[in-house]
């Protein structure tokens, strides 16, 4: 026993003398730090990561990145978006899970290259392996309104069902779109709570008429929702609302008159300056 203890003594001395024989290391900044981005979009989270070298006078495209050559997209490692669920990459079908993103940047057409292996820093060589694609698509470059320093990738044109991911360096960016099946999903929201008593509550039906509204689709379910939501919450000013909404996108302009004036009214019944004036705006916008 005591044998162990001497040698553990030792081994910590041993390890604080090498501490002090090793000199200090000078922090400086990075030359391409990394990046971490999060964006909500659809019912989900996209992740992204990378690095962001910087022009600092050099020509980019077509000569720091040659053309028609693959590109990391990015510096130090991988370029990775991390996908929870399963999704439309320009136009291709993609499974959830984190992938590398490469690029081979062309004068007037790019090709983007979704990839297995995320564990590559550098493709020189004979390292990457055309194998390990999962597909590869088209985009076009376009050039952006003002010079680009540091290399930057962005979610961009977010909507309930899609996200643009958009390159930009130098004078060129070059977005792709990435599609979710978000009306599936709330379909199945859908059927499951309005099924169910426990969930088939006023606001339930509201939002299911709400998301029918903005996303263009079955208008006459959205109506059929809606005023069941107004049958559980009468005199609902934000029912109201919408319903004069939903009828006024289905051309029925004098039956959203008489909802909406309705809907000020109950507005005003109940002291609610908030939908007192949105309903007064509306209604002298359809009038």
């Amino acid at each position: 026993m005591r044998f162990f203890a001497v040698a553990a003594i030792l081994t910590f001395l041993s390890g604080i003398g090498l501490a002090q024989d090793r000199p200090e290391r000078l922090n400086v900044p990075t030359l391409s730090p990394f990046t971490e981005i999060t964006q909500e979009v659809a019912l989900t989270d996209v992740k992204l990561t990378y690095a962001r070298p910087s022009a600092k006078g050099r020509t980019i495209f077509g000569g720091l990145v040659p053309f028609n050559e693959i590109w990391r997209t990015g510096a130090n490692a991988s370029t990775k978006l991390t996908f929870k669920e399963d999704v439309t990459v320009g136009g291709n079908q993609l499974k959830a899970g984190t992938y590398a993103l490469y690029t081979i940047p062309g004068n007037n057409e790019w090709t983007m290259i979704i990839h297995s292996n995320l564990g590559l820093r550098s493709l020189a060589g004979d390292v990457y392996k055309e194998a390990d694609d999962v597909f590869r698509f088209r985009a076009t470059p376009k050039r952006t309104a003002g010079f680009v320093e540091t290399f930057t990738i962005e979610f961009a044109n977010i909507t309930t069902d899609s996200v643009d991911v958009v390159l930009s360096w130098e004078n060129t960016m070059v977005p792709f779109t990435v599609k979710f099946d978000v009306n599936a999903q709330v379909d199945a929201q859908i059927a499951k709570l309005l099924a169910d008593e426990a969930t088939a509550n006023e606001f339930n039906y509201f939002l299911a008429a709400e998301f029918y509204f903005h996303n263009d689709r079955d208008l006459d379910k959205a109506v059929e929702w809606i005023t069941t939501g107004l049958e559980k919450s009468p005199k609902n000013p934000r029912f109201g609302l919408l319903y004069a909404k939903i009828l006024d996108k289905q051309g029925k302009r004098t039956d959203a008159l008489r909802v909406i004036a309705e809907a000020n009214a109950w507005a005003r019944e109940s002291n609610n300056s908030n939908y007192t004036e949105q309903t007064q705006i509306f209604w002298e916008s359809i009038k």
